[in-house]
């Protein structure tokens, strides 16, 4: 069995209605989040810190970068305001792939800190790890995740997903959603092999396709204040061996720094 050529997230840096597909995969294409919804075409080198708040909070702006000073929000607004996250923009993003691999188990989609891909303490108080007060007893990932019920070809979202996602959201192993035209019912913390979300379906073999995703990322008053570069992982199998391919996707976080705005 073959592996893929290309295999990317996509962003949507056009509108709900009428979406513009842009990768996020390669050299200085990354995700980013801010407090601020003017970061449009700033430098990683000058992207700014973010206050830590006082209670736990989304993240609001996000933005998808094709080059180190080159971006605009996801459901972005051709260079002016970037609107905040919103569950009702299904058409956030997607993973994409071409017809030259095969799938040999249904993909896994979920975070490590580096692309070595290790293991996460649960409770450490970082992004991934979280934290017992912020997001739960059972310590989730402030990074939330959810994804469709089946590959677009088959038919893409044309609705929200139930619920929007909270903070305490995520449960320990796999989430799936119901295969079909739906989401998961609630989102998932992303935490390496710890919490993760499978899709409900093995795409098929040597045939190009996407399968839609929304991320969200969360804060809160006891995560430890960091510049945080996370690696969001399409993790699958593609042999009759079950080797394990794992796909880096950067999404840079500057400081959470605590203080008074």
């Amino acid at each position: 069995m073959a592996d893929f050529t290309t295999l990317t997230l996509d962003a949507n840096r056009g509108t709900q209605g009428t979406p513009v597909w842009v990768s996020v995969l390669g050299a200085n294409k990354e995700t980013r989040w801010s407090d601020s919804n003017a970061q449009n075409n700033v430098a990683s080198a000058s992207w700014p810190a973010m206050i830590r708040p006082g209670s736990t909070q989304n993240v609001p702006y996000t933005y998808a970068f094709t080059a180190d000073a080159t971006g605009d929000g996801y459901i972005g607004t051709s260079g002016g305001t970037v609107p905040s996250f919103s569950n009702s923009n299904y058409n956030w993003g997607r993973w994409n792939w071409d017809n030259t691999g095969t799938f040999a188990s249904a993909p896994i989609m979920t975070s490590y800190p580096t692309t070595a891909h290790g293991s996460i303490t649960r409770g450490d108080n970082s992004l991934l790890g979280g934290n017992t007060t912020d997001t739960g007893a059972t310590q989730r990932s402030y990074l939330k995740a959810n994804i469709f019920g089946r590959v677009d070809s088959a038919g893409a979202p044309a609705a929200a997903p139930t619920n929007a996602p909270v903070v305490t959201d995520g449960a320990t192993g796999s989430v799936s959603p119901t295969a079909g035209a739906n989401w998961a019912t609630n989102y998932q913390g992303l935490q390496g092999d710890n919490d993760y979300l499978t899709f409900p379906n093995t795409p098929a073999a040597t045939t190009a396709d996407t399968q839609h995703c929304i991320f969200a990322l969360f804060t809160g008053p006891n995560m430890t204040p960091s510049t945080y570069t996370v690696v969001i992982t399409l993790k699958y199998t593609w042999t009759a061996l079950a080797i394990s391919v794992l796909l880096p996707i950067m999404l840079l976080l500057h400081s959470m720094c605590t203080g008074l705005s």
